[in-house]
């Protein structure tokens, strides 16, 4: 019967019908689109319902909560993905702006999370009066400040570490600068690139709490999510509660590592060069097979692929400037270069001096003392941590690494334990610390 139905269908039509895999994809891209626009919704919400609607410890609100802290986490990791390609890139290809551009994103890095809420809040929320946008905006810019940094390193020396050869090839067949970036820069640093994504990932819920809870002035305002549920939980000393948030973040890594990450890493695995690659099984993704299986979505992205390749392929060139030419003469470009390093040094003096000339009008001598004091301590304990992790994770990465098949079963729990954030963890372990009169100094800095 199949084959009769079949027979009087045209075969541009049957191409458009949905084949088994669809009905099974359909539903999940669906499921995907409401749960997007759902949590879109509530930002354009009035201020007022974040007051009206108190956060509750009632597990039955959980999903909801996970459901917005998750769309914000992604919102930061899009924002964090478009700074990093920008960013990055200027530094590795300009030689100039490197010197400048990497000790600034080396500061930024070192900046606490909280310390750029402090002064960013009043921006967002000013800039969306009277909405839960700007509280989202202040939200969302302090999760990307966690996970920004990393992923531009990362994708900055991905740009240095390109192969000669490589580079060769690409002026052979006279590719433009931007035909280069996205056929050469972008896959050449996917891999790492996405690796580092998903430790960014697990770095944001680290600030998730501080994010989630903003204070302005004498006013918080809780943003629903995972986050204030968790300070509301650890305000009341509410266990159960924490439980119930390690659970539900449990399962929202588990799906997100399943339907973002994972296929992630499947996809970025084609564009690795090493050779060793091949050695131990590809990393493989349900999702991805089950997308390349359908024929509608399929034939729904293949216009959304094809405008994305032609734009790839598109010969963008600069006309070359009077500048240009001056750098191409040796002389004049060492002159260019004196020129920008005395700028930048003129710019370091004067943040300098206006740093000096704040501490020495708002702090004393013994509080800078103090708190310089405070700061080797934490270096201390910092680097005696990293001593202790690298003592024994490195020789065990080398063994889980010599070993193909072993790697292979144990990089699923890994990707899983990297996206798990650790401080869901703090309120039992105080629990133990103290029933056990532990010494906090030593044992919080596990």
């Amino acid at each position: 019967m199949n084959k009769v139905f079949r027979h009087y269908i045209p075969a541009t039509t049957l191409r458009l019908l949905p084949n088994r895999w669809d009905l099974i994809a359909l539903p999940l891209v669906i499921g995907f689109l409401l749960f997007f626009s759902i949590g879109a919704r509530e930002t354009w919400a009035p201020m007022s319902t974040l007051q009206s609607e108190v956060i509750s410890l009632d597990p039955a609100n959980l999903p909801e909560y996970a459901m917005r802290t998750t769309l914000r986490m992604l919102a930061a990791m899009a924002a964090s993905l478009v700074f990093t390609l920008l960013y990055g890139t200027l530094a590795a290809k300009s030689r100039r702006a490197e010197k400048l551009l990497v000790p600034v994103l080396d500061i930024l890095q070192s900046v606490p999370v909280l310390g750029y809420i402090s002064f960013t809040v009043t921006f967002f929320l000013l800039l969306f009066p009277g909405r839960v946008l700007g509280a989202e905006f202040a939200a969302i810019f302090a999760i990307f400040t966690s996970q920004a940094w990393n992923m531009t390193f990362s994708f900055y020396q991905s740009l240095r570490m390109l192969p000669r050869d490589l580079e060769e090839v690409s002026s052979n067949l006279q590719l433009s600068g931007w035909q280069k970036f996205w056929k050469l820069d972008v896959p050449f640093a996917i891999p790492g690139l996405v690796w580092n994504m998903m430790m960014s990932m697990s770095g944001g819920w680290f600030f998730v709490v501080a994010s989630e809870a903003i204070t302005v002035g004498d006013k918080t305002v809780m943003l629903p999510g995972v986050g204030s549920y968790l300070a509301i939980a650890i305000q009341q000393q509410d266990l159960h509660a924490v439980g119930y948030v390690i659970l539900a973040m449990i399962a929202v890594i588990l799906i997100y590592d399943q339907f973002l990450f994972r296929p992630l890493v499947a996809w970025a695995d084609k564009f690795r060069m090493e050779n060793t690659a091949s050695q131990a099984g590809a990393p493989e993704s349900w999702l991805l097979k089950l997308i390349q299986r359908t024929r509608m979505i399929q034939r729904i992205l293949r216009p959304i692929t094809r405008t994305i390749g032609r734009i790839g392929n598109r010969r963008f060139s600069l006309p070359r400037s009077k500048l240009t030419a001056m750098q191409s003469n040796p002389a004049t470009s060492r002159v260019i270069d004196w020129v920008w390093g005395t700028v930048i040094a003129a710019l370091t003096l004067y943040a300098l001096y206006h740093i000096a000339r704040y501490v020495g009008s708002e702090v004393t001598l013994a509080e800078v003392g103090h708190v310089l004091g405070l700061g080797l301590i934490t270096l201390t304990r910092v680097v005696v941590l990293i001593v202790v992790a690298s003592l024994i994770w490195v020789p065990l990465g080398v063994l889980i690494g010599l070993r193909p098949h072993l790697a292979e079963k144990i990089q699923p729990l890994a990707q899983f334990l990297a996206a798990f954030p650790a401080n869901l963890l703090f309120p039992v372990f105080v629990i133990v610390i103290l029933r056990y009169q532990l010494n906090p100094d030593v044992w919080l800095s596990h």
